[in-house]
């Protein structure tokens, strides 16, 4: 009964997970496929960034990623999400996958390339 409250609490306070199996564009390297949203939409997946908009995102964008981080842990901590070796998850690595770059987003910046 408690695990059923449990998991009823989890799904209504995280509603909008993304499970990273549906992202064609992404690579992930974790068991744990399913992060916020709000995390998601934060990273610059898939856009091709000026110098200029890089720096601005490294120096002003950091800091809001902290928030959509730490929900995302949340949701893992209150999951018992594990690593292969038992260990709470605590971190994802993400990466755009190279065939959706060089196949769906390079070719429309050819002439800038």
């Amino acid at each position: 009964m408690a695990q059923e409250i449990r998991n009823e609490f989890i799904r209504e306070i995280f509603q909008n997970l993304i499970d990273l199996q549906t992202q064609v564009q992404l690579t992930y390297w974790s068991k744990q496929h399913f992060i916020t949203k709000e995390l998601l939409d934060q990273l610059s997946f898939g856009e091709i960034l000026s110098h200029t908009q890089f720096y601005s995102y490294v120096d002003y964008s950091l800091d809001a990623l902290i928030g959509p981080a730490n929900n995302t842990l949340l949701y893992w901590c209150l999951s018992n999400v594990t690593q292969f070796d038992g260990t709470p998850v605590s971190e994802i690595c993400l990466f755009y996958d190279e065939t959706f770059l060089w196949h769906y987003s390079a070719p429309l910046y050819q002439e800038e390339i």
